[in-house]
């Protein structure tokens, strides 16, 4: 009779983490959650997993410490300024166009994996500012998700140190923030916009009916079967000719090359396939 295998602690890990958090890194790639756990093993003074597991066992608070270091991804206003230059002279516009031939409507946009809110206030103030200079009344709705906590409450505060609006435009930077006690407050025309909430992207999209979903860096985590689970959820949360923005160091592959068309390569934009109206370069 054959015996079963003893976990190893990574997994023994992993699997701790989804009985008592509910998440499931197990749909992520090992390589990137091992490492990230050695890291905060480090920050502890931990060599061993088993160690480290013992500790997070007897240590009820330490969960969520993990947790915020396997999810944090690096983000910040405005980064990347030739992606964010297309949103504005290509996308953007297409998107209005489409929404003021169908008579009045509002603007949806997804920011999947939002960290602490720069990249979604980012896309915010860019649309915000491109109806301004049009003279366009559209509503605008954008929904910004992480699945960290911390990160959601970071987001939905919107107060950033100084040193985080260097990237930011003049104007934008005098248009939409204001000064207050703790830094640089995003503006009332924006933050009533823009809305936060914990999801997991394996879940059902909480959002349907979106022009635009943004999720930059976060696909490169999963492994390939959690990609495709992922894809499908865009797929179903986006309008028709619906836009996908992913980071440049990502791709639309296996089950998801069915879903979507690449329409610009260089920043990695994708259009939902189901029939095209959009020019075959965005």
């Amino acid at each position: 009779m054959g015996t079963v295998g003893k976990q190893s602690p990574l997994d023994e890990l992993i699997r701790t983490i989804r009985i008592k958090h509910g998440t499931d890194f197990s749909r992520y790639r090992k390589s990137c959650v091992g490492r990230r756990i050695s890291h905060r093993m480090s920050m502890l003074g931990y060599q061993r997993m088993d160690k480290y597991l013992g500790y997070l066992k007897e240590n009820p608070n330490e969960m969520e410490q993990l947790l915020n270091v396997l999810t944090i991804h690096v983000t910040g206003f405005f980064r990347d300024n030739s992606v964010f230059e297309t949103l504005a002279k290509r996308i953007f516009p297409w998107i209005i166009d489409k929404k003021l031939s169908c008579g009045p409507g509002s603007v949806r946009i997804w920011s999947a994996g939002c960290s602490t809110g720069e990249e979604t206030y980012s896309i915010a103030m860019q649309l915000v500012d491109r109806l301004r200079r049009e003279k366009v009344k559209l509503e605008v709705e954008i929904f910004g998700t992480d699945i960290s906590e911390e990160s959601c409450r970071i987001a939905t505060k919107g107060v950033y140190p100084e040193k985080k609006l260097e990237d930011v435009p003049r104007l934008f930077r005098t248009r939409y923030f204001e000064v207050v006690e703790e830094g640089y407050g995003i503006a009332p025309e924006i933050r009533s916009c823009v809305e936060f909430k914990v999801h997991d992207l394996f879940s059902p999209p909480p959002y349907l009916m979106l022009d635009l979903i943004v999720c930059r860096n976060v696909l490169i985590h999963f492994n390939q079967f959690s990609r495709n689970r992922v894809m499908f959820n865009f797929h179903s949360a986006l309008d028709e000719d619906g836009v996908l923005l992913l980071g440049k160091s990502e791709a639309v592959t296996g089950g998801g090359l069915e879903l979507f068309e690449l329409i610009n390569p260089r920043n990695k934009i994708y259009r939902k396939r189901v029939h095209s109206s959009c020019d075959k370069e965005a």
